[in-house]
C-alpha cells in the first residue's frame, strides 16, 4: 500500500476526549498489549499492511468496522471519545473500570490516543495523524464534525488523499440528519420492528445489535473499495453511510416482495419469514432442531420423520408449485409432533435424507459447542490487564495474508505517548 504524504499546511481542528489512564501512558504499555499476536498473522502483516486508519468513532458501528480493519492488518489508531459506551457495557462487569466486555471486543486490534481538540496543539496532533493515515472513520454527527472543523471540505482541501468514511444513524442532508440513534431506533426506522410484530405480534427489538453490525460491514466494504482507488489513483474522497439506509436495504432484499413491481404484484413481505410456522422443531428430550423447509418435497421429508406417514402421501407435495395455505399446515403437523423423536433421532435422520439442519444452541454453550471447538473460533488468551479472557477469531481465511488478532484492547489512552511522538517527528 502507498504511504500518504502531506498536501496541505497543518491546520487546527477541535473536540474532546478524556482518559480513564494517564494520557501519557509508555510505548512499554502499548507494547504489553500488543503481545502476543497470532504467528500467522504477524509474519504476514495481513492484507492491510501499510495502512493506516484514524478511528474516531464510538458506540458500536464505527468500532466494529475499524476493528476488522485492524484484523485485516491495519494500523488503527484510535482517538478516544469523551466517554464511549462501549467502554462501559454491559454495565457491571469487567474487572476493571472501562474494560467492559463490549469496549474487550470491538476495540482489540488498536492503538488508542488520548488528545484533547480543543486545545490548538491537540488539533495540530490529530492533523499530523491525518497527514500520514489513508483512513479516517468516523460516526459523529455531522454538524458536530462541521463545528469541530471536522468537516470533509475542511479536511479534503487539506488533505486530499485522505479516505473520508462518515457514518452516522440517518443521512446527514435528511430531516433527520441531527438526529441521535442507537441500534433500537434504527431497528425501527428500517421496518424490523415492524417485521417482528408482522411475524409474532411482539414489538420486541431483535436481541442482538443488528443494525450497528450490519452498517459496520457495510462500512467495512465502502473502505475497502475506496481503499482500492485510493492506491490506483492516490486520490481520497469522502464516504458516507446511514445506519437507517443499510438496514432498511438489507430488510427489503426479501421482504419488498410484490411491492418491487410497480403496480404491486402482491403483498410486502417474505411469506415464510413472517409466518408463525417459521420456527425450530422441539424434541423429545427437551432440546430444539432447525429443520425449515423451503420445497413441498421438504415438507413431506419432514412429515415422514414425525412419523405422519398418511399427511406426506398426499399428492400436494408431488407438486413444484407451493400453495401457501397447504404448505403452512403441513410444517403445522410437523411442529405438533416434532417431540417423536429426540434431538439425536432427528439430526441423524435429517442427515440421513440430506436436509439442512442443525441443533438450536444456546448462546451461553457456544464457546463449548463442538463446531466451534472444531474450527477454532473462540481462543483464550490472556490479557495484560484483564486477565484470561475469550477472544473470537476471525472467520475470514487468506492463504497468502492471514488475518487475525494482532493486539488487546487498551486502556484509554494507553498508546498517545507512542504515538503522538511518531506523529510530531514527521512535522
Amino acid at each position: 500500500m502507498t504511504s500518504p504524504h502531506r498536501s496541505g499546511p497543518d491546520t487546527a481542528i477541535a473536540t474532546g476526549a478524556e482518559t480513564e489512564t494517564p494520557a501519557d501512558a509508555s510505548p512499554a504499555d502499548a507494547a504489553d498489549t500488543a503481545a502476543p499476536a497470532d504467528a500467522a498473522a504477524a509474519a504476514s502483516g495481513g492484507p492491510l499492511d501499510g495502512v493506516t486508519v484514524v478511528d474516531l468513532s464510538s458506540a458500536v458501528m464505527g468500532p466494529y468496522a475499524t476493528q476488522l480493519l485492524g484484523e485485516f492488518g491495519a494500523d488503527v489508531i484510535r482517538v478516544e471519545p469523551l466517554r464511549d459506551v462501549a467502554r462501559h457495557s454491559p454495565a457491571n462487569i469487567g474487572r476493571s473500570p472501562g474494560m467492559a466486555p463490549l469496549h474487550l471486543q470491538v476495540n482489540r486490534n488498536k492503538r488508542s490516543i488520548a488528545i484533547d481538540l480543543k486545545d490548538p496543539a491537540g488539533r495540530e496532533d490529530l492533523l499530523a495523524l491525518l497527514a500520514d493515515a489513508h483512513v479516517l472513520v468516523t460516526n459523529m454527527r455531522a454538524g458536530a464534525l462541521e463545528r469541530l472543523g471536522l468537516g470533509y471540505a475542511e479536511i479534503a482541501a487539506r488533505l486530499p488523499h485522505l479516505i473520508y468514511a462518515h457514518a452516522q444513524g440517518f443521512a446527514a442532508d435528511s430531516s433527520r440528519g441531527d438526529r441521535p440513534a442507537y441500534d433500537e431506533v434504527i431497528q425501527a426506522s428500517s421496518g424490523l420492528v415492524g417485521l417482528q410484530n408482522r411475524a409474532a405480534g411482539s414489538m420486541q427489538f431483535v436481541p442482538t445489535l443488528i443494525a450497528d453490525k450490519t452498517a459496520a460491514l457495510y462500512l467495512l466494504s465502502g473502505v475497502l473499495a475506496a481503499l482500492y482507488h485510493q492506491q490506483r489513483t492516490g486520490e481520497g474522497q469522502q464516504l458516507t453511510l446511514a445506519m437507517a439506509d443499510a438496514m432498511i436495504a438489507v430488510n427489503l432484499v426479501e421482504h419488498l416482495a410484490g411491492e418491487l413491481f410497480v403496480p404491486p404484484a402482491g403483498d410486502v413481505g417474505n411469506p415464510l419469514s413472517l409466518s408463525d410456522t417459521h420456527a425450530a422443531m422441539r424434541t423429545a428430550d427437551g432440546g430444539a432442531v432447525a429443520a425449515v423447509p423451503y420445497t413441498n418435497e421438504g415438507v413431506r421429508t419432514l412429515l415422514k420423520g414425525a412419523g405422519l406417514d398418511d399427511a406426506a402421501a398426499d399428492p400436494a407435495w408431488d407438486s413444484p408449485v407451493i400453495d401457501r395455505e397447504v404448505f403452512t399446515a403441513g410444517v403445522e403437523k410437523v411442529l405438533a409432533n416434532s417431540t417423536n423423536r429426540t434431538t439425536a433421532e432427528w439430526e441423524e435422520y435429517l442427515t440421513a435424507h440430506d436436509v439442512p439442519h442443525a441443533r438450536v444452541v444456546d448462546i451461553a454453550d457456544l464457546p463449548e459447542d463442538p463446531y466451534v471447538r472444531e474450527v477454532e473460533l473462540i481462543k483464550e488468551r490472556e490479557h495484560p490487564t484483564e486477565g484470561t479472557i475469550r477472544v473470537v477469531e476471525s472467520p475470514l481465511h487468506f492463504s497468502a495474508t492471514p488475518v487475525g488478532f494482532r493486539r488487546h484492547a487498551e486502556r484509554a489512552g494507553q498508546s498517545t505517548a507512542e504515538v503522538l511522538a511518531a506523529a510530531r517527528a514527521d512535522r
